[in-house]
């Protein structure tokens, strides 16, 4: 019990630390004389478990954020909800690092779809209303590509097809990432405009005379 309330205070910190294991894990068995599907699957499951470990320890971040500015009953299920399917991703990145990926991989978006059904809500820690109601009907596009994932997923633990199961698979890691980052990126300029909008505002520059 003393194991469980330990994760279930989990520190944002924490939560991204505990999939690096597993990452070396996968991208050892990526470098390893393997056929180049199972190489290739192993590569797109590590690219998976760092993206993963990002949004473990964003969700939990803004859990503790808006904790901090408002009660909310939602909250509590809402940490508990990120906090399972945290567990559920460990459990699969570490079941695919051991060498069984499609099994792996199976716990992973079971995972997934578990939370893109079960959260509510979706936190704006920043906004004026952070909590917002997300029904998994705004998940809706989300769900879907993690359901297609779930069916390579079977078809590589059924072992068919599992070159294009592996190709497919590491081409949706690629994207999805490639897709997060370009998110990141537009908010981070987007910050940068904010604040330097704010500098000129509190240091307005005196108009020079000729």
């Amino acid at each position: 019990m003393t194991q469980i309330a330990a994760f279930m205070t989990l520190s944002p910190a924490l939560a991204a630390a505990l999939f690096m294991p597993a990452a070396a894990g996968l991208l050892y068995q990526a470098m390893q004389p393997y056929p180049w599907p199972h190489r290739l699957l192993a590569l797109a499951l590590s690219l998976m478990s760092f993206e993963q470990a990002h949004m473990a320890r964003v969700d939990l971040r803004h859990v503790d954020l808006v904790a901090q500015r408002i009660s909310d009953l939602r909250l509590r299920h809402f940490d508990q909800v990120v906090k399972l399917t945290i567990f559920g991703q460990l459990l699969g990145f570490s079941v695919a690092a051991a060498g069984h990926l499609g099994w792996g991989m199976a716990l992973i978006l079971v995972s997934l779809v578990g939370f893109n059904l079960a959260a509510t809500i979706r936190l704006e820690p920043g906004a004026a209303q952070p909590v917002q109601a997300a029904g998994w009907r705004s998940r809706l596009d989300v769900l879907t590509l993690d359901a297609i994932a779930l069916l390579l997923a079977l078809l590589w633990i059924a072992q068919k097809f599992q070159a294009w199961v592996a190709g497919g698979l590491f081409a949706i890691a690629v994207l999805y990432g490639a897709s997060k980052l370009s998110a990141y990126i537009a908010a981070a300029r987007q910050k940068s405009l904010v604040h330097v909008a704010h500098a000129a505002q509190e240091h307005p520059q005196t108009p020079q005379q000729n």
